[in-house]
């Protein structure tokens, strides 16, 4: 069984031989109580990743074994070798790898496991990473990241104030479409592509939750 998925926005992403993939692990909290989400503000009461699908006992059971995967002393090399198979498949000829579409880097020695893995490929033009993430303080205080990693802090989180919106890839949660092409944010809600590319700092994301957009009360464009 592959390591990295796709799911339909990451199929409806990979086109013109670049194929987008995904890896997730347990949205905000595991079923140990792990905190998989650490910085996860008032974000969490409209997350989409805590419904729908992800609520399904097989997606559920599936997310806590990559967890518990990511506390082993072989998960980075387990990854290498998934994706390695997904370079060697013909139609491959760029991989873009998404890392969580639910969970966040919830410490850093697991970050440290994906900064390894992205080392492994530093040579390998072909593969890039990317990652949506609250955990600002922590990536900032790292230092210089892998030219072949982005990340793109997403507001809702407690450390919202540690955001540079001005510099920062980031990403904001709109009411509308209208709203955020107002605000020069481009649209990543449908085309995963949009936050990978780096063309523009500023990813727009359309609410798309389990709640009305009034009834949730986290501070999404503010």
């Amino acid at each position: 069984m592959s390591l990295l998925t796709q799911n339909i926005k990451m199929k409806k992403s990979s086109q013109n031989g670049i194929t987008v993939v995904n890896w997730t692990i347990p949205a905000f909290q595991s079923k140990t109580g792990l905190r998989t989400c650490p910085n996860a503000g008032k974000c969490a009461e409209g997350c989409y990743a805590r419904s729908g699908a992800y609520s399904f006992s097989n997606v559920l059971s599936a997310h806590e074994e990559k967890l518990a995967l990511t506390q082993s002393e072989t998960f980075v090399s387990e990854m290498v070798v998934d994706i390695n198979a997904w370079l060697a498949k013909h139609k491959v000829n760029r991989l873009e790898v998404r890392i969580h579409d639910a969970g966040d880097f919830y410490s850093l020695e697991y970050f440290k496991k994906w900064i390894a893995i992205m080392n492994h490929f530093k040579t390998e033009s072909r593969v890039t990473f990317y990652a949506y993430s609250k955990q600002v303080k922590m990536v900032k205080d790292f230092g210089p990241l892998p030219t072949s990693f982005r990340v793109i802090f997403s507001f809702g989180g407690k450390q919202d104030h540690l955001i540079d919106v001005n510099k920062d890839f980031h990403s904001r949660v709109f009411e509308s479409l209208v709203d955020l092409v107002d605000a020069a944010y481009s649209n990543g809600t449908l085309d995963d592509r949009i936050a990978s590319s780096g063309l523009n700092n500023k990813i727009g994301l359309v609410y798309h939750g389990v709640k009305n957009f009034e009834n949730t009360s986290w501070d999404k464009v503010a």
